[in-house]
């Protein structure tokens, strides 16, 4: 099962906010057959909002090269870049009103969520809450 149809079954939406064009949006949406709601936030308030870093240090330091070297050996190679280069994401998952499922602030670039981690934070909050009606 995907993750986006594990998402549904458990009545959490999937959204996207990117830092780039309408145009860079697009193409994400298209290479990696994103399925959820895509925001552009081109002023980063929102980054700003959720605490997210920015920098170059954050982009190019030595944690980040690491990661890409590590990454490379795996095969994957970075494609065209769009938005802003040095800003960092993240990974949030909100529920009703101002509750946080879970937080994660990338550190450096290639610094992401597990989600492993992050499905199961989801499928406990839902049993607590009895938001979900199948975890199937």
């Amino acid at each position: 099962m995907s993750i986006k149809k594990k998402l549904d079954a458990a009545a959490v939406g999937l959204v996207a906010i990117g830092s780039g064009s309408p145009r860079s949006a697009r193409k994400f949406v298209d290479d990696f057959h994103f399925t959820g709601d895509m925001y552009l936030n081109r002023d980063l308030k929102v980054y700003k909002a959720f605490g997210l870093k920015r920098g170059i240090i954050k982009t190019l330091g030595l944690s980040s090269l690491i990661k890409g070297v590590q990454t490379m050996k795996k095969g994957f190679r970075q494609g065209q870049s769009a938005g802003d280069l040095w800003q960092q994401g993240g990974l949030f998952v909100l529920g009703p009103g101002e509750t946080l499922i879970f937080a994660h602030q990338d550190k450096f670039a290639g610094d992401h969520a597990d989600l492993h981690q992050v499905l199961p934070k989801i499928w406990v909050w839902a049993q607590e809450t009895n938001f979900k009606k199948t975890l199937e």
